[in-house]
């Protein structure tokens, strides 16, 4: 088959969506697929990435405007080869029913995947979730049956929000390297297997100032906090305000490959204390490489962690984080049966070629 997956920004990326549409194309191209990404960037080109087209379109960094107008872009492609694309799969909701009715009538089989709904972000005012919402009301009802989710727990959330059923086909992660080299550590004087690891988007929704509040009162400087994602906007910036006197609070920005594979292996524990989440990606990467996680008590979260494997803090609570943190520190041999657990259940069930054969059958059958 032919599948057009479009969204993101600028891929490969290190954010979940681009991860997403990256791994899933590479597994689905393992499956004998052509596919094509059309995602948005600051200039307009075409790449090859091992056998994946990569459609790079001029578009506004703001994903409230990017995406609708990613799309509408995306219509000259779908257009030019209708007669050769059986699927094309719109990476969000929002305002993709115009384009996607389009793309049907050309033939096309059309999905669109909601990834996280935009109004749970807590960096938007009150007036702009009352729009967000209203226009998610508009695109859900107007995108018709083929809306695709990536966990159970969001699938819930739109069900009970708006009344509209969807598919689940959850994210995937790539087996750990054996043997990643990396001079990371090195370049940013990190102390392997003595540091706390967020990795991700910087962004409200994810409570890093929460973390950093946290790390901070825990006071204990036999361990550093390394936050990798690209820090370069406002929430960023007043992260870097929080922690300018803390040198054992790491930024390394964007991470991607041998480097986020070095990190994720060496690392003393991961940290996700978002407030919301579709299915992270992250957390994923962190238990199949056997780490001990500190996260929210959060729907998203329990549906891929069992309690048991879990250091659960409520979300944006302070002391709960620095109390696990401690507890942790202090009974690390504890948890060596459970890091085994967690990687052999994400082999289980998250591996990305299980998931691309999950996407697969769910086109055929649908």
């Amino acid at each position: 088959m032919k599948i057009v997956l479009i969204g993101g920004q600028s891929i490969p990326g290190i954010g979940g969506i681009e991860s997403y549409m990256l791994n899933l194309a590479s597994s689905l191209t393992k499956l004998g697929n052509e596919v094509t990404l059309i995602c948005s960037s600051r200039e307009a080109y075409t790449t090859d990435y091992n056998g994946i087209k990569i459609i790079h379109k001029v578009c506004p960094k703001s994903n409230v405007i990017a995406f609708p107008l990613l799309f509408l872009k995306s219509l000259g492609y779908i257009l030019k080869n209708r007669k050769n694309i059986d699927v094309v799969n719109f990476q969000s909701i929002f305002f993709a029913f115009i384009p996607g009715w389009i793309a049907s009538l050309c033939g096309c089989k059309v999905y669109y995947t909601i990834h996280s709904l935009a109004e749970d972000n807590p960096k938007h005012k009150w007036y702009a979730k009352i729009a967000m919402k209203i226009c998610a009301l508009i695109s859900i009802y107007a995108c018709g049956k083929n809306i695709i989710t990536v966990s159970n727990s969001k699938a819930a959330d739109i069900k009970k929000r708006y009344g509209k059923k969807c598919s689940v086909i959850p994210c995937g992660v790539l087996q750990p390297m054996p043997n990643p080299s990396s001079k990371i550590l090195t370049k940013y004087g990190i102390i392997p297997n003595r540091y706390y690891l967020t990795i991700g988007r910087i962004d409200p929704i994810k409570n890093l100032d929460i973390l950093i509040k946290a790390f901070i009162k825990r006071d204990n400087h036999n361990f550093q906090l390394v936050l990798a994602g690209d820090y370069n906007n406002n929430y960023g910036k007043e992260l870097l305000h929080l922690c300018q006197d803390q040198q054992n609070i790491i930024f390394v920005g964007s991470v991607m490959g041998e480097d986020k594979e070095y990190l994720l292996k060496y690392s003393f524990a991961n940290c996700l204390v978002s407030s919301s989440e579709g299915m992270p990606l992250s957390l994923l990467e962190a238990m199949i490489y056997g780490k001990p996680c500190i996260v929210t008590d959060i729907p998203s979260i329990h549906e891929i962690m069992k309690e048991e494997w879990g250091m659960w803090c409520p979300v944006q609570d302070i002391d709960a984080i620095t109390s696990q943190m401690s507890s942790l520190e202090s009974n690390y041999t504890d948890f060596t049966q459970i890091n085994t657990d967690m990687h052999n259940h994400i082999m289980k069930h998250h591996t990305w070629d299980n998931i691309a054969q999950k996407y697969i059958n769910h086109i055929k059958t649908c």
